[in-house]
């Protein structure tokens, strides 16, 4: 096994994060001065809220695991990526609503970027629906290996 698959963390999306907002931070300070700080750090904010959802809706739904012994490891066997980037990009835009929301920068012919509040409450819950699903097939698989 080579050293990077024995990382328990991985950290490629911070970096990324990390990058993308040094680069809008430049941005901010060269051509786009308009642009509030909170845009800037919005990679940033949507991983570390991302994260936060992530380990929130796993912890809930291993609470419905239906017995008490030890948890099982392989977790990583019933993953579902898919829902996990679903989640990501939902975070993201609902983050990105809710700052046009109170920057008043809205576009108005383009509902999905329009700020208003009841998108960035439909994203939340989208992301929060695709972080459950994630989490439900990896709790049935851990129960059904458990029967």
């Amino acid at each position: 096994m080579n050293h990077e698959s024995e990382e328990s963390v991985q950290t490629t999306g911070f970096w990324i994060a990390g990058l993308l907002s040094v680069v809008l931070a430049l941005s901010k300070l060269t051509v786009a001065v308009y642009w509030s700080w909170w845009r800037v750090m919005l990679p940033l904010l949507t991983i570390l809220g991302h994260n936060a959802l992530y380990i929130l809706t796993g912890l809930i739904s291993f609470r419905w695991v239906k017995d008490d012994e030890a948890e099982s490891t392989s977790a990583d066997e019933h993953s579902r990526i898919g829902y996990t980037y679903a989640a990501l990009l939902f975070f993201s835009l609902c983050l990105d609503n809710l700052l046009r929301r109170e920057e008043g920068q809205g576009w108005g012919g383009f509902w999905p970027c329009s700020g208003r509040l009841d998108i960035v409450v439909l994203y939340f819950v989208l992301s929060l629906l695709a972080h459950f699903v994630f989490w439900s097939q990896i709790v049935s698989g851990v129960d059904q290996e458990r029967i």
